[in-house]
């Protein structure tokens, strides 16, 4: 366990780590994490969401190749499947015989944000006991695949993983985007400006893929998320597992 740092400098201090030693997590801590992660703030108290804990080595496996095959996964102590869930808030309906319309888009944002809250919380919980976290978006690569390994139910989404171990590496935390491109005083910001501040962060990040030899070929941010962008068609299965599962069915 790490020495005592107060909640900004965990924040502060994040890194995605992808190498973890081959050191177990005590069922009680990741129990304690966890329960961090209920304490998020939730829509109305609906807590929407799932946390499903996969350490079971061959089961571990499996959702390690359905999520890219990373590295990390198969290292970590835990892995943690984070699930949108309207399953339970259906069942409160069966309870008390009364209807709702899941398939709204307003019920799939509950669910989403619900469920990216709980993550964020539990990421910061594990870095504060000196563990390291990777998000897993892959998780997405092959929805209907996770859905049946892990049997949810209708109305459940696989939103992301959550890898948890302890690090084996030490980095030092990426650059972000200059302050004035994510913080708006009272309407947003004209393109020109953003533009500005854009090609700004793109000197910035180029050197620091230079020396961490990244991206040889185009260090230019703006410019690999431009490419990263153009790969969402690659995950249409989003959609429509999501529909398949009761949610986000309707054009409201």
């Amino acid at each position: 366990m790490s020495e005592h740092r107060s909640t900004l400098d965990v924040i502060h201090g994040h890194i995605s780590v992808r190498k973890f030693t081959d050191e177990p997590i005590a069922d009680d801590l990741l129990q304690t994490l966890i329960e961090a992660g209920t304490r998020a703030s939730t829509s109305s108290n609906m807590q929407a969401y799932t946390v499903i804990s996969i350490t079971e080595p061959d089961h571990k496996t499996h959702l390690a190749k359905l999520c890219a095959d990373q590295q990390q996964i198969h290292q970590s102590a835990a892995f943690l499947a984070c699930c949108a869930d309207m399953h339970k808030l259906k069942l409160c309906n069966d309870m008390h015989d009364t209807e709702s319309d899941f398939g709204i888009t307003e019920a799939a944002v509950v669910a989403i944000v619900d469920t990216a809250l709980v993550m964020q919380t539990i990421a910061i919980a594990a870095e504060s006991v000196g563990l390291g976290i990777c998000m897993i978006g892959a998780m997405r690569n092959h929805p209907h695949d996770v859905r049946d390994a892990l049997q949810l139910p209708d109305h459940v989404f696989p939103l992301s993983g959550l890898c948890l171990g302890w690090p084996a590496e030490k980095r030092e935390p990426k650059l972000r985007l200059p302050l004035d491109a994510i913080w708006h005083r009272e309407r947003y910001r004209s393109d020109d400006e953003l533009r500005e501040l854009i090609q700004a962060y793109d000197g910035l990040m180029s050197a620091y893929f230079e020396e961490h030899g990244m991206h040889p070929t185009e260090p230019r941010w703006s410019a690999i998320m431009a490419q990263r962008t153009g790969g969402f068609p690659k995950r249409r299965n989003v959609g429509k597992l999501m529909r398949e599962q009761g949610l986000n069915t309707q054009s409201d």
